[in-house]
């Protein structure tokens, strides 16, 4: 019994490295057959009760799998981590495709480390956007900070003078193409981006059937002004019928308005109120997105820039430190 026990225990130990083996040098692949029982007990000179012991103890270490008149089969390794949710998979994805990326380029671990760190904390900074009235500065700084998950917050340009310390402590500026000229007076040397409107929320105004049926209702008579050129610009003949733009500070204007139109546009930026006084046959039509994706893009390529450039300062400290 003992003899066949140390038996046992070495054709164990033998089939366990010659399949390691196979496997590390690449003889063998991941669903090959194996030799067969009677193969290994013919080639080892031990009977075949003793071979099978061993290949049943490589199948409950997950090394191999027996099939009943099929054969011996080398099974796949054991995953190194069990991923169960969407989410977890993502994950994943995103750590090999950063750190190939980063080996390919040269970085270490260190280094993706300092960067995601500085990108994390320009996050929480304040970036303001500057406008010349609340509701439109308002707009914009929710769709940034709901897109880019950064502390966007409205400004009043008429609230900011030079030597302000938000200019001097943000680390972008945005504000529209109306006023990046007064921004570039106040805050000299620092990166100004101007935001612009999506392609489609113009289009879907001019394009609307019956334009002298459309209302469009801006936040203010400033804004509302802005719209308004914005429309002459996109229209077509001066003689063609567009949508009439009205400001809801024009309480009773609007009013009046919006009885006779057939659909409004709810220009973002529009006081709630404006919506509880819609006729019942009015259309409600308001873009949950208005800003173009250029606009966006141009933020987040600024902020990792900057991210970038104090890395890099971090960088150059620390070295100067160390020396």
């Amino acid at each position: 019994m003992a003899k066949d026990q140390v038996a046992g225990a070495i054709i164990l130990d033998t089939l366990r490295g010659r399949i390691i083996s196979g496997l590390y040098v690449g003889s063998w692949g991941v669903g090959d057959r194996l030799p067969s029982i009677r193969e290994i007990a013919e080639a080892e000179g031990v009977d075949r009760k003793t071979a099978a012991a061993a290949y049943h103890r490589l199948e409950e270490e997950g090394l191999v799998q027996v099939r009943a008149r099929s054969g011996v089969y080398l099974c796949s390794p054991p995953a190194p981590l069990e991923v169960t949710g969407p989410l977890e998979r993502l994950h994943r994805q995103w750590l090999q495709h950063t750190f190939e990326g980063a080996r390919a380029l040269g970085l270490d671990t260190r280094s993706i480390l300092r960067m995601i760190t500085t990108i994390s904390e320009l996050e929480q900074v304040r970036f303001p956007v500057i406008e010349c009235n609340w509701s439109q500065a308002t707009s914009i700084a929710d769709e940034i900070r709901e897109r880019l998950d950064i502390q966007a917050m409205p400004y009043l340009l008429d609230e900011l003078r030079p030597g302000d310390p938000l200019l001097a402590e943000a680390p972008i500026l945005v504000t529209t193409p109306y006023h990046t000229a007064d921004l570039a007076l106040l805050g000299p040397g620092r990166p100004i981006l101007d935001v612009t409107l999506a392609p489609e929320v113009l289009h879907s105004v001019c394009s609307y059937p019956a334009p002298e049926r459309l209302v469009v209702v801006a936040g203010n008579d400033v804004l509302a002004r802005k719209v308004e050129q914005a429309l002459d610009h996109c229209a077509g003949a001066p003689d063609q019928p567009r949508a009439r733009t009205v400001s809801a500070e024009d309480r009773s204007g609007l009013i009046a308005a919006l009885h006779l139109a057939e659909a409004v546009y709810l220009w973002p930026g529009t006081p709630a109120w404006v919506e509880e006084v819609l006729p019942p046959h009015c259309r409600r039509i308001r873009p949950r997105r208005y800003l173009s994706k250029e606009s966006i893009d141009r933020i987040q390529l600024a902020l990792l820039d900057t991210a970038l450039r104090r890395a890099r300062a971090v960088s150059t400290s620390s070295g100067v430190a160390a020396r």
